[in-house]
This record gives C-alpha cells, sequence and structure tokens, in this order.
C-alpha cells in the first residue's frame, strides 16, 4: 500500500510497529497491574484531589488508604472501592469519605458486575 498521512509511513507498517510495541509492552502492564504500593495509592488520592490532614498533621489521604487496606487490601488499588463508597455512601466528597474512614465509620467493599462498572465510570 502506498504511504500516506502526514509523516507518509505504509500504514501497514505503521500497524506492525504498534502490534509488536504493545507486545513487548504486555509483560511491564500486566506486572504494573498486579503491584502497587501504598504510596502509590495516595498520590492516587491526591491527584483525584483529596488534601489536607488531621488535627495531628496525618493526611487525609493516610487515613483512607490505610482504611481501605485494612478492610479489603491494596492488590486490587483503592480506586474501585473508594469511588464505591462514594457512589453508595452518604459521603458527598472525597474529603468527608476520608475524615469519616478516619473514624472507622465506612465500611469498604470491592464491587463487582454492574457496581463496579458505576464506580469505574
Amino acid at each position: 500500500m502506498a504511504p500516506q498521512g502526514k509523516l507518509d509511513l505504509d500504514p501497514e507498517v505503521v500497524r506492525t510497529a504498534r502490534r509488536l510495541a504493545a507486545r513487548a509492552a504486555e509483560p511491564i502492564i500486566g506486572m504494573a497491574r498486579s503491584h502497587t504500593t501504598v504510596s502509590v495509592e495516595r498520590a492516587l488520592l491526591r491527584l483525584a484531589g483529596l488534601t489536607g490532614a488531621d488535627d495531628e498533621g496525618r493526611p487525609w489521604a493516610n487515613h483512607l488508604a490505610d482504611a481501605v487496606r485494612d478492610q479489603v487490601g491494596l492488590e486490587h488499588g483503592l480506586a474501585l472501592p473508594v469511588w464505591d463508597a462514594l457512589l453508595t455512601g452518604p459521603h458527598a466528597t472525597l474529603g468527608d469519605l476520608a475524615q469519616a474512614a478516619a473514624r472507622g465509620r465506612v465500611a469498604f467493599r470491592l464491587p463487582s458486575g454492574t457496581d463496579a462498572d458505576h464506580a469505574r465510570k
């Protein structure tokens, strides 16, 4: 097929390169999906907008990550249980949820089916 596009590349060569790149990345992506750390999960909460700390200076992200880890573990990440709790509970914001979790007033779960789909949106 004749080269196309701004770079004048053969589309078949581009498809082959993309396929090979995806194949080369598979082991790394698989490892990243199955390994996380508390630091990574806390960073996710901060990126989602969770800021501040309690009166003793302990960040709300630490409280929330620890509560999720203690109840459902972190091997699946904490986004799904946290977003599920926001959708199904009375907490209007991530900050409210973190404060309630620090007081032991949140029951986290690892949702499945349509509940998981809703939490992912």
